[in-house]
């Protein structure tokens, strides 16, 4: 209201913002009087079984977790109509690595990759996005170490693979 703003498209005033749980509610215990949440990710259990899982691999890094399943968020979404979606189906994949070595075996399959970057600087300078290759981000530190360049450089290829570009 001190600026006078309006929303872009409908030129209506904006309205105030008020609270919101984006964490699904629910009534729990025998006699529903107690509030309980539904789980908004489905990525907490792995961190909350790290060390089963560490067992598992035998006390050794990196190794990597995956699992489906639901989740609930309370959502609105206005873009075309309001709509609210509660329940997703997520499947996720964490990939723990050992903090002292983040090399990876095959980052030289990736390496040479151009992708388009949006560095940090050039963000707060207003400057554009920029191609590079995935070896030189990793080097000049735009992207930290060569498991997490790996891994973009994965995902690049599955996504550009299936059509997107």
């Amino acid at each position: 209201q001190k600026y006078n703003m309006k929303a872009p498209l409908t030129n209506n005033d904006l309205s105030e913002p008020v609270a919101f749980n984006l964490m699904f509610a629910t009534s729990i215990g025998p006699t529903g009087q107690i509030k309980g949440f539904l789980r908004p990710e489905t990525a907490q259990g792995m961190f909350v079984n790290f060390k089963r899982l560490l067992e598992f691999n035998h006390g050794r890094l990196p190794f990597a977790a995956a699992q489906i399943g639901n989740s609930f968020r309370n959502e609105i979404s206005p873009r075309s109509g309001l709509i609210r979606v509660r329940e997703f189906t997520m499947a996720e994949i964490e990939h723990f690595v050992d903090p002292a070595d983040k090399t990876h075996p095959k980052f030289d399959d990736v390496a040479n990759l151009e992708i388009t970057l949006y560095s940090a600087t050039n963000q707060m300078n207003g400057q554009p996005a920029q191609l590079t290759n995935l070896g030189h981000a990793v080097e000049s530190k735009l992207v930290d170490n060569q498991t997490l360049g790996y891994f973009i450089g994965r995902i690049y290829l599955f996504l550009t693979k299936c059509g997107v570009n």
